[in-house]
């Protein structure tokens, strides 16, 4: 079986086959560089859906990805990439199937890494995946922006609020969860009023204006609900905070 044959059922990248495997650096310790050529004639904006089959023209150097290790060494993807012209964006490089726009990472190397994230802190994942401690948040953002459901907010009848705090608890994050789903579905920086302000903010426009009922579980020096009940619930308006 060819080299090309077996990377090719291995990898499993979407539109794109292997063309040329180069192992020259694996006995000094170097990437495997997997060579790869598009499968289609149709190009894809990286910014929208736009599609065309007309190449403006070829970038002159080749577009590398991490990817996933490969026998314990670091594999790298080249692949000498098109350019179209996009009646909203201009002309830019095609996007690929397998990563990001922007991204210098495979979907899957990424994914990984953000799976990793949320069972151990991000210095410990930047030495094991071998990467920058920033790229590891930087991965974090794209992979939240793609797969992060924007009618999360929509619906909510159930909802708690807790802080949860870093640096020797001198910054924290005021988290919003759904009680029906054991879910976060908001977050930002601080633990005070003004916190939870901003949810509001960014809640759906169109959701009910009804009373919804949430368990509380701010810092000292924000105001409590005046509930009596050992839970803590209070009814909190959407009206009151528009």
């Amino acid at each position: 079986m060819r080299a090309s044959t077996l990377l090719n059922r291995v990898l499993k990248l979407d539109g794109v086959t292997v063309a040329d495997v180069d192992l020259g650096g694996v006995s000094g310790g170097g990437a495997v560089l997997v060579r790869l050529r598009t499968r289609g004639r149709v190009m894809t904006c990286p910014s929208c859906s736009y599609q065309t089959r007309h190449r403006y023209d070829s970038r002159p150097v080749d577009s590398r990805w991490r990817h996933l290790d490969l026998g314990g060494r670091v594999c790298v993807l080249v692949m000498r990439r098109r350019r179209l012209r996009c009646p909203e964006h201009g002309v830019v490089t095609e996007a690929v199937r397998f990563a990001r726009p922007g991204s210098g990472f495979t979907r899957d190397f990424e994914d990984l890494v953000v799976w990793l994230v949320t069972k151990a802190d991000k210095t410990t994942v930047a030495a094991f995946a071998r990467i920058a401690w920033r790229t590891v948040g930087s991965m974090c953002q794209r992979v939240a922006d793609e797969k992060l459901d924007p009618d999360r907010l929509a619906g909510l009848v159930d909802i708690g609020v807790d802080e949860i705090s870093w640096r020797k608890h001198h910054k924290y994050l005021t988290l919003v969860s759904d009680h029906d789903t054991s879910r976060m579905v908001w977050g930002t920086t601080g633990r005070t009023a003004a916190a939870m302000g901003r949810f509001f903010e960014t809640y759906p426009p169109a959701a009910p204006s009804n009373s919804r009922r949430c368990r509380w579980t701010l810092g000292r020096r924000t105001p409590r609900p005046c509930a009596p009940e050992r839970r803590r619930r209070c009814c909190v308006s959407t009206r009151s905070t528009s």
